[in-house]
């Protein structure tokens, strides 16, 4: 019987796939962890989180806002 598995998404050092069981696997390097779908979405909301953490870090965002010099309609 041959080994199958549904690649969700894979790159050059890391995977996701399912497996047959149904099981949710996220591969990195030798490490191969299995989840089922509340657990994966779990890990996924963690990964989202730390990416938006580490954008912030990286393009931090400085909006400074001239309100003596905007342009504004006055409502009556």
């Amino acid at each position: 019987m041959g080994y199958k598995a549904e690649f969700l998404s894979q790159a050059e050092i890391c995977a996701i796939y399912q497996c047959l069981d149904g099981h949710i696997h996220l591969k990195y390097r030798t490490l191969d962890i299995a989840m089922d779908s509340c657990d994966f979405h779990q890990v996924a909301e963690v990964f989202v989180e730390a990416l938006r953490v580490l954008q912030k870090i990286e393009e931090p965002v400085t909006e400074e806002i001239d309100l003596k010099n905007m342009d504004t309609l006055m409502k009556v």
